[in-house]
């Protein structure tokens, strides 16, 4: 907990300079906007660093916090590239709804519902982006279509996830942003993969199963690593 905590106060400081560029645009728009471009790279740097470093937590091998920067450097490319690629995609979904509502009529209603599909597939899709760099790592175009592949696949499983993720953003803003913050919801989404994994993994081996998974079975050497754990115990885990 305490790891996350220290990294999240990074994203605080990402934050508060992006709250910081309302000031400069008193002065200077250009000056302003270039700044949340850089803001906005650095953001997606963080994602992805993060998301390499939540791996050694999901992996129950708690990394040294030299982890956090030496992905950045490993991953700086795969993590620019992804972030750009979701949110120009959410972007002009977002824009041609826009366009579609504006034009009233069956044709503006149709165009409007198809875009408003293509923005959730995305958002749901992109969840998977970073988990997928760290533990499925191939070439970036094989990670956009593995994050869709995997969605597609697990569309229910993914939905609960996306649940998960708002009662994480909603706690959050309570702790402000602290716990359990972007890392907490980092770590949410790389274990959903993990554990997709382990079910991807079993079908391999038994190709004739079905749906029928193990979950039990599968889990029982994590549940053996972890041990018997208390709500109490959670919330104190020094009593």
């Amino acid at each position: 907990m305490g790891r996350i905590i220290v990294v999240n106060l990074m994203f605080t400081m990402i934050m508060i300079a992006f709250y910081g560029t309302t000031y400069v645009a008193q002065y200077s728009l250009v000056l302003a906007s270039i700044l949340l471009i850089v803001l906005l790279l650095a953001t997606y740097l963080y994602v992805g660093a993060v998301a390499t470093y939540i791996k050694g937590v999901s992996d129950f091998r708690p990394p040294e916090l030299k982890t956090f920067f030496l992905s950045i450097k490993s991953n700086w490319k795969k993590s620019i590239g992804g972030g750009l690629f979701f949110s120009a995609i959410i972007f002009l979904t977002l824009l041609g709804m826009r366009f579609y509502s504006s034009l009233g009529g069956l044709l503006g209603m149709i165009g409007a519902i198809f875009l408003f599909w293509i923005f959730v597939t995305v958002i749901l899709a992109s969840l998977y982006y970073f988990p997928v760099m760290n533990r499925l790592e191939s070439s970036f175009i094989k990670m956009i279509k593995k994050s869709f592949l995997i969605f597609l696949d697990n569309p229910f499983i993914t939905i609960g996830v996306f649940l998960g993720l708002i009662f994480n953003l909603v706690l959050s803003i309570v702790t402000v942003f602290l716990i359990p913050g972007p890392a907490g919801a980092i770590l949410w989404l790389d274990n959903n993969l993990r554990t997709l994994i382990y079910k991807y993994d079993y079908l391999e081996e038994n190709p004739d199963a079905g749906r029928k998974i193990p979950w039990r079975a599968l889990f029982l050497e994590d549940n053996e690593k972890i041990g018997p754990r208390t709500f109490r115990n959670t919330i104190f885990p020094w009593k």
